[in-house]
């Protein structure tokens, strides 16, 4: 498996978005992190949730997957709590976490963070969205674009904050993998680009082109958008 990842601060005054990569014997564990904006110490939150889920994930080995990965949002969550609570703030991020191995993809993820997988010309949003996105999808094409749908219902309804997690989107069976799927996990400054609804043609050559870095190609794009509200953006590709 190679992956490779890619991160951009958008229009942003600073990053919040965070994210890990580690080896296994049996595959690799991917994890994305998009810190809250507009709350106290949201760069701080990714970072500690991104990092203690991979220690997490590293020691819990005697546990079956789906309860490792579970264990291990656990762990993020509880390492916000602790961090926050000692210095007395208040902040939060999403959390996708993805482990690819013997053919099959699985995940766990909170908030809204996108996990897409490339398949026969097809972009799959594969995980759950905890915002308000949903909501707004309905309107489009009764006098709301897509776009305005998109960034109207960016409010999430879970994040690892500290507190009990809500919504939690982790599947019971494995999803199988072909050998041609290009995995991708984001955070939502690519939906500009990449959302199934709004997907360009641009991003239809990029997710089709096997030369060169798809995270540095995606950014670029996502760059040469001058879209002036663009949000941190951050792209971590797995390919078979």
């Amino acid at each position: 498996m190679i992956v490779k990842a890619s991160q951009w601060i958008g229009k942003r005054a600073r990053q919040e978005d965070a994210y890990q990569i580690k080896y296994f014997p049996e595959g690799v564990l991917a994890v994305v992190c998009d810190g809250m904006g507009g709350h106290h110490d949201g760069a701080l939150a990714s970072t500690l949730a991104s990092e203690a889920y991979v220690r997490a994930f590293d020691k819990l080995d005697d546990l079956p997957m789906l309860q490792r990965m579970r264990a291990s949002l656990d762990a993020a969550n509880e390492a916000v709590r602790e961090s926050f609570e000692i210095r007395g703030v208040y902040g939060g991020t999403t959390l996708l976490a993805v482990f690819v191995g013997g053919g099959v993809l699985r995940w766990v993820s909170v908030g809204d963070s996108p996990l897409y997988v490339w398949r026969n010309g097809r972009l799959l949003h594969l995980n759950q969205d905890h915002s308000y996105r949903d909501m707004y999808r309905g309107y489009i094409g009764a006098g709301m674009t897509a776009q305005e749908a998109l960034r109207r219902g960016h409010v999430l309804r879970s994040a690892v904050t500290g507190e009990p997690l809500d919504l939690v989107d982790a599947p019971q069976l494995p999803y199988p993998l072909l050998p041609t799927d290009r995995i991708l996990l984001a955070t939502d400054g690519v939906e500009s680009l990449l959302a199934p609804e709004l997907l360009t043609q641009v991003g239809r050559e990029i997710l089709n082109d096997p030369q060169g870095s798809l995270p540095v190609n995606i950014v670029e794009a996502c760059q040469a958008l001058n879209d002036p509200y663009a949000d941190n953006t951050t792209v971590v590709s797995i390919e078979l």
